[in-house]
């Protein structure tokens, strides 16, 4: 392949790390790929997504035989393997998406290539393929973190053979990919597996990145499917003997709105004998249970925006629906659902965003601020402070705040003069390539991926995040003193203050803990 600037790179796409999880294996955790002996392994095109109802298109992707993932790299001199890894854990609310790039997904490599890293992409199982349990150490559940934790594996044994440096290995993800960068550096399971991390625009301590209600999704998943059973294990083999798909287009059937509900996402595992997530991830931290490695994290301006997004296209049917039954979004967007007293939770929220007798379609700029701070912002902030506190490594803390010409808007089909800011997963189109979108072409627009590339790649060689952009540097954070880098076209430059939003936070860390209701 040709990187952006001409480079030529190699691509090894669909390279197994794990055995197929279909029959016996669905909801097991993932076992070692069987070697290939005596045969040639083809890589000239991606493997499969996992398979998914991907709600943004409305059908089912993917196949159950998807562990695989794709390495690009410059050079295959394993006598000499010195560059540094990074390994992308892509988001997609736990239940769709995947690693791949080019013709089938966003994530590919021309612009990461310009750059002497080795990058690998991973796909990991979704949806109650990757987290259904039955609450019991039957089906403990967190399949799919297990299967990035194996992913890793398989690149600390092999990746010298492609260049790249074991011992240099960088996690990196955005949203759900995110959170999962932050149960690693909190998991028995991955210790040791990478040196660096990066989490963008998501956070262990998010609502969405620890799920209360999977038992009961998959209780309403077995009733669908009628296997429900008092008995774990007849519940499982029923399950394992159902065509994927009918598990798949379940999704389908509960989906509220769009990405809510997660339904099926990670848990606190105690069950397991050695649990993946062994406590609250506040409480691991707290107690300095952690895979210490220097840590970036940030997020974008207005990622509430994504969900305003949603909300407008389509004609603005989603909104004429949400503005029906305003509430029933709410008790889904706040993870409320299954809780006895979720009304009583809703109206408190409600209260303190928004006006009353004024309709939520004239509110729109409140409710991103809403969905901002409850589903984003809180986690993220506590997260950096708390590692900042309880690691003995540098934790570096960003805003995003450029608006590209590609962005969710003009990606959902809105009107490109409709500005909602800067919104969740904006800053992915500086950072990789997808053959069906235009290539960046503004000088804005190149500045700020030419910034993030150097401050993600520098970062991964050293620990360091370095740019001739950045005025004065980027310095970590210091205990109980927020500082932060504002990344923009304009002026990307070290801020000696809270965050834009830290005021609004008062309300979730004083007056109101929904965890806690």
């Amino acid at each position: 392949m040709t990187s952006q600037a001409g480079r030529s790179f190699y691509a090894f796409r669909g390279i197994p790390y794990a055995k197929p999880p279909v029959g016996d294996l669905r909801f097991s955790d993932p076992l070692p790929v069987d070697p290939w002996l005596g045969e040639t392994l083809d890589v000239t095109r991606e493997g499969p997504t996992c398979i998914q109802y991907n709600t943004l298109v409305q059908f089912i992707l993917g196949k159950e035989d998807c562990l695989k993932l794709n390495i690009y790299t410059h050079d295959l001199d394993f006598a000499n393997s010195t560059r540094a890894v990074m390994v992308w854990i892509h988001g997609g609310s736990w239940f769709m998406s995947s690693g791949n790039g080019g013709l089938t997904d966003i994530y590919g490599p021309r612009y990461l290539l310009d750059r002497d890293i080795v990058l690998v992409t991973i796909n990991y199982r979704l949806g109650p393929f990757g987290f259904l349990t039955t609450e019991d150490a039957e089906a403990p559940g967190n399949y799919g973190l297990l299967d990035q934790s194996m992913a890793l594996r398989w690149v600390r044994d092999h990746i010298r053979y492609f260049g790249g440096n074991p011992d240099a290995v960088t996690i990196f993800g955005e949203s759900s990919g995110a959170a999962s960068v932050q149960h690693h550096l909190l998991s028995p399971h991955s210790k040791g597996l990478f040196h660096r991390a990066i989490a963008q625009s998501g956070s262990a301590l998010n609502p969405w990145s620890i799920e209360k209600s999977v038992g009961e999704y998959s209780r309403l998943l077995a009733k669908d499917l009628d296997c429900l059973s008092s008995n774990s294990s007849e519940v499982l083999s029923c399950l394992r003997n159902k065509p994927a798909r009918e598990l798949a287009i379940f999704r389908k059937k509960i989906e509220v709105f769009k990405i809510i509900p997660i339904a099926f996402g990670p848990r606190i595992d105690t069950e397991r004998e050695l649990p993946f997530i062994p406590d609250e991830p506040k409480n691991l931290i707290e107690q300095k249970q952690i895979n210490e490695v220097p840590l970036i994290m940030g997020l974008n301006e207005n990622e509430g925006a994504f969900t305003i997004a949603m909300l407008l296209s389509n004609n603005g049917t989603l909104l004429r629906n949400f503005s029906e039954d305003p509430l029933k979004y709410l008790r889904s967007l706040s993870g409320v659902e299954f809780t006895k007293n979720g009304d009583q939770v809703i109206n408190r929220i409600v209260e303190q965003y928004f006006t009353p007798n004024k309709t939520f379609e004239n509110q729109l700029t409140e409710l991103e601020q809403m969905i901002s701070d409850y589903a984003f912002f809180k986690g993220i902030d506590d997260a950096v402070h708390l590692f900042s506190k309880f690691s003995d490594q540098p934790t570096y803390y960003y805003l995003f705040g450029h608006r590209g010409q590609l962005s969710v808007t003009s990606l959902l089909g809105l009107s490109p003069d409709l500005n909602l800011g800067v919104s969740h997963t904006d800053e992915l189109y500086f950072m990789f390539t997808n053959d069906f979108l235009p290539r960046l072409n503004s000088t804005n627009d190149i500045t700020v991926s030419k910034l993030l590339l150097d401050l993600w790649t520098t970062f991964a060689q050293d620990g360091v995040p370095q740019s001739d952009l950045v005025n004065g540097g980027w310095c970590p954070i210091e205990v109980d003193q927020t500082q932060y880098l504002k990344i923009d076209a304009e002026y990307p430059a070290m801020m000696n203050q809270s965050m834009p939003f830290h005021d609004r936070l008062a309300f979730w860390n004083q007056d109101f803990n929904p965890s806690t209701v």
